[in-house]
């Protein structure tokens, strides 16, 4: 699903989920990356640059016109950094998106806000989400998620938090 997104040049990743738990755990949890996964991210973002950004012609154009391929590769190095560092970022700014609108329509667990290492959250290319709606090991969870109602409530509340974090985001792009 994540490589899927990264090919088609994705902008939002949601994946959405219902968990199992043998304690009597309720509510819905939103879980993004994990720091330290993020910043293995960031180390191979610069290991890209030299094996995946840069052409072999690519590299001999460098050379010809400046002679100073360390320096270039040094720029775009720096430029995937910051792309992992805003991508995390949004990925924060959805994160509470959905908070705040999903606690508006279901229950949430205590502490919603979850890091994970999870394979559909590691990407540094779109900001992604996994969205444990309910415990289906949990009578009332399991109640709301067979509930036509409730579902659409949920789901209202994830259309509203995109919508509302693209808003933003197309606000904050430089004219």
């Amino acid at each position: 699903r994540r490589a899927f997104g990264e090919r088609n040049h994705a902008a939002l990743f949601i994946a959405v989920h219902a968990d199992y738990a043998s304690t009597k755990a309720s509510g819905a949890t939103i879980y993004s990356l994990r720091d330290s996964v993020a910043k293995e991210l960031k180390q191979s973002a610069k290991g890209d640059v030299t094996e995946k950004v840069l052409s072999p012609k690519e590299v001999e154009k460098v050379k010809a016109a400046s002679g100073d391929l360390g320096a270039i590769k040094s720029i775009l190095s720096d430029l995937a950094v910051r792309e992992v560092d805003a991508t995390k970022e949004r990925t924060s700014v959805f994160t509470r998106a959905v908070i705040e609108e999903m606690g508006a329509s279901t229950s949430m667990r205590d502490d919603p806000d979850k890091q994970a290492a999870f394979r559909v959250l590691k990407t540094a290319q779109f900001p992604s989400v996994l969205i444990e709606l309910a415990y289906v090991s949990n009578r009332q969870d399991a109640q709301n998620l067979k509930s036509d109602t409730w579902r659409d409530k949920v789901a209202d509340s994830i259309v509203t938090a995109v919508d509302n974090y693209f808003s933003q985001q197309l606000a904050r792009l430089p004219m």
